[in-house]
């Protein structure tokens, strides 16, 4: 049985032979739309945009191999004037994946070299154009697995620290872009965890539970062990999963790093609005009701106050400015 990975149409590099066969989703079932080897041109494109399609799908099976060819070709995008900020966005989501992927896979300092040079352009771009965030924003997926949640809070925490230090003259850019690195890479302690806990369907026993609880720590000593990183990188590792009331783990810290809570409320916003095998995602204004509880600090409120004007002048978004006060 073959499962699907959808991935944004934008990502495809138009006259230009596709190196895995192309899916469309049509009436709910998964159908060809280009094989390997396919020219994709202007006119595949205007046909999925007749349609409404923004997202295309290919086997799980080739998902490497597919990430790997976007990979190759994301430099030359993401540093090219001429192309939309949305293509960027899509190609920027991917090639990080596959970084990430990679980094997973052997976490050693040479593959965290290779994230920091993926995720450094993309950074470079949105400190010069802030709007690509909105565009960032819109690319992300909401089918939960460890790489796509690892880039959606990578996406969300640093655009909140660069909304939230935006007039912090002690935080320059090179601080914020050494945060970037540690939020993407928050989860990398996962990579210690057995794949039967990281994929179980439901609610993990007693015994997984600590396991799994134990993947802040092996971060923490990753991170610190490659010496690529910054000590905020580790302490963003260490402490997503701490609460400022002391209810979190893996050592009930009330003490947190900054960083680290920016890390939690996008660490959070993502996993519940996320659609898994056993919850359907739950709505951003929901979502946002659940984090206010946890924000018991003056700090942690104008941090939220400061991610719900960040996700944009939506009518849900207006609503939950209002919720806040």
């Amino acid at each position: 049985m073959n499962v699907f990975r959808p991935v944004p149409i934008d990502v495809i590099v138009l006259y230009e032979k596709v190196v895995v066969d192309l899916f469309i989703k049509h009436q709910d079932m998964l159908v060809p739309f280009l094989e390997k080897g396919g020219v994709f041109t202007r006119d595949h494109l205007l046909e999925l945009h007749r349609f409404g399609i923004s997202r295309i799908y290919v086997r799980r099976t080739d998902a490497g191999t597919f990430e790997e060819y976007i990979h190759e070709n994301s430099d030359k995008i993401i540093n090219d004037s001429t192309i939309p900020g949305k293509v960027k966005a899509a190609t920027f989501y991917v090639s990080s994946m596959h970084a990430l992927r990679k980094a997973f896979e052997d976490p050693n300092s040479n593959q965290i070299e290779v994230l920091k040079n993926t995720l450094k352009p993309m950074f470079k771009n949105i400190m010069k154009n802030r709007i690509l965030l909105n565009d960032l924003f819109s690319i992300t997926e909401h089918d939960f697995n460890t790489y796509t949640h690892s880039v959606n809070v990578g996406i969300f925490a640093t655009a909140l620290a660069i909304h939230f230090y935006t007039n912090d003259r002690a935080l320059g850019m090179e601080e914020l872009e050494r945060l970037t690195y540690g939020y993407f890479l928050h989860d990398i302690g996962k990579c210690k965890i057995p794949k039967s806990i990281l994929s179980k369907r439901g609610n993990l026993d007693d015994h997984e539970w600590a396991i799994m609880k134990k993947h802040p720590e092996f971060g923490y000593t990753i991170l610190m062990e490659t010496g690529h990183l910054t000590d905020e990188a580790a302490y963003i590792s260490m402490q997503h999963h701490e609460r400022p009331n002391g209810s979190g783990y893996p050592f009930g810290m009330t003490d947190i790093h900054p960083c680290a809570r920016i890390c939690a409320i996008a660490d959070i916003f993502d996993a519940l609005t996320s659609e898994r095998p056993y919850k359907k995602p739950m709505k951003p204004f929901d979502a946002i009701e659940i984090i206010k509880t946890e924000a018991i600090t003056e700090f942690d409120n104008n941090l939220l106050s400061t991610f719900i004007r960040m996700l944009g002048p939506h009518e849900e978004v207006i609503r939950l400015s209002q919720a806040t006060g």
